[in-house]
């Protein structure tokens, strides 16, 4: 068997992981009751994976489906769902991600009677979406929302690109579909041009390797199959299509499928949705997806993410710390760490460490970033010794280094994706200058720290850090 969502818990339950926490008793997902839960979870620093396993679906009607949310909750859950290198925690997770978004393992394919997947096949009348326990998120959302990921297959190339996607039901058999991937909005546009409707797949629920690996920063025309390959560290196992068989490949171990078609100019509302951000993404007009098929798993558990929380910020921070790395280590050869700080919900700052060697290459460091992520809004450069990953030590290098006049740049941009009112960047160069002597910071000896474990002195599980 491949790797799975439901092979991922049962090894937690089997463990009797901590990091589990089953929820037995009854609850209704599409009406605030799951997200209700996962934030008084929030407010307390409980950071488990819950598993609401007594679920009704959205006509109310008991089902043998679960819900499962916060998977990717801390960066030390996702190190451990990454394996290798990325258990040492930190700027090491970031590291093994920005690994592996260079590497490849090609797919394999299954016949439909191999796959997980195909346990129940719905077509034409049969399909009907409120029949999934889809959740609610917050009061302001115009509907319940999926939000995992979408599949588009290239009409010119043939490559699969896997995307965050939300979906909006819309009845039995439609949904609004709201692409903002510049990738799949290119496919997109390729089908429209050519007046076919786009074949897309909505993938509800899969192993968090995979999920992770499907937010890897790749260039447009990779085969993202082959990329989360090597994030799962075996082949994506492949099954032809309900609707298109063999010219259209699926996930065989997903735990739902939802195939459509968009056809040209096809548009619905979607949204208002509570964003990464912590606000409301404004209503808007985005694609309409004609359903037409619905397979799941048996006893499907459908993921969630748990929006503008934590688990929703670190699975595009790091993906974004990876790729960032990856990109200014290979311009400038002197980059030591970067971090996407919850202040900046992971997605609007970013902290960058640099061994540096000019007084300009802050600066150029800095516009190659903003270059790379058109999110960004404001960046940090220090120096190598300072902890991106400490945020009190980012902010200590600002206070003491940073002369206002001189290294706090202001560039002017276009509105920003998450707030209009933001035409603006900026960039603090928060380092040590190089022409005139700067102060020396204190340090117990390196030697000392490494021989005295705090271990070996005191006992007790230590708190959990972003």
């Amino acid at each position: 068997m491949g790797k799975s969502l439901q092979s991922y818990l049962e090894d937690l339950k089997n463990a009797e992981s901590q990091e589990l926490v089953e929820i037995n008793r009854g609850v209704v997902p599409h009406k605030f009751e799951v997200t209700a839960l996962l934030e008084h979870m929030d407010q307390k620093g409980d950071t488990r994976i819950p598993w609401f396993r007594s679920v009704v679906n959205n006509h109310d009607h008991p089902t043998d489906m679960t819900v499962v949310s916060n998977i990717f909750g801390t960066r030390e859950r996702i190190g451990q769902q990454l394996g290798g290198e990325a258990l040492k925690g930190g700027m090491a997770v970031s590291m093994e991600y920005a690994k592996r978004e260079l590497e490849k393992i090609d797919p394999v394919l299954l016949s439909s009677n191999e796959a997980p997947v195909k346990y129940e096949i719905k077509k034409g009348k049969d399909i009907d979406l409120k029949e999934l326990p889809i959740v609610r998120h917050y009061e302001m959302d115009l509907s319940p929302v999926l939000t995992m990921m979408l599949v588009m297959k290239d009409p010119d190339e043939g490559f699969y690109d896997v995307s965050f996607t939300k979906v909006f039901p819309k009845g039995p058999d439609k949904a609004g579909v709201s692409i903002h991937s510049p990738h799949l909005e290119r496919i997109l546009t390729r089908y429209e041009e050519r007046g076919e409707a786009a074949p897309v797949v909505s993938i509800i629920g899969h192993h968090p390797a995979f999920t992770l690996g499907a937010a890897a920063r790749v260039p447009f025309g990779n085969d993202d199959y082959a990329t989360i390959g090597a994030f799962l560290q075996e082949p994506v196992r492949l099954v032809p299509s309900e609707t298109w068989g063999e010219d259209f490949l699926v996930p065989a171990d997903a735990e739902f499928l939802i195939e459509g078609v968009i056809q040209p100019g096809a548009k619905t509302i979607v949204d208002p949705f509570g964003e990464v951000t912590r606000d409301y993404q404004p209503q808007c007009l985005r694609q309409l997806m004609d359903v037409t098929a619905i397979t799941k798993r048996e006893n499907a558990i459908l993921q969630d993410i748990f929006s503008g929380h934590p688990e929703h910020w670190l699975l595009g921070g790091i993906a974004k710390e990876g790729g960032l790395f990856n990109m200014l280590q290979k311009q400038f050869g002197n980059v030591t760490s970067v971090k996407m700080p919850f202040s900046g919900c992971c997605r609007l700052e970013c902290f960058i460490s640099i061994k540096k060697r000019t007084e300009d290459e802050p600066f150029n460091v800095a516009m190659a970033a903003f270059g790379f992520d058109s999110q960004l809004q404001y960046i940090t450069i220090v120096d190598d010794d300072i902890n991106t990953f400490n945020e009190l030590d980012v902010r200590w290098a600002a206070v003491n280094y940073v002369n206002p006049d001189r290294d706090i740049q202001k560039i002017r941009a276009r509105n920003h994706f998450y707030n209009a009112g933001a035409g603006w960047k900026v960039m603090i160069d928060a380092t040590k200058q190089t022409v005139v002597p700067s102060p020396t910071r204190f340090r117990v000896p390196p030697e000392v720290m490494e021989r005295m474990k705090l271990d070996d002195y005191i006992s007790g599980k230590q708190g959990v850090t972003n």
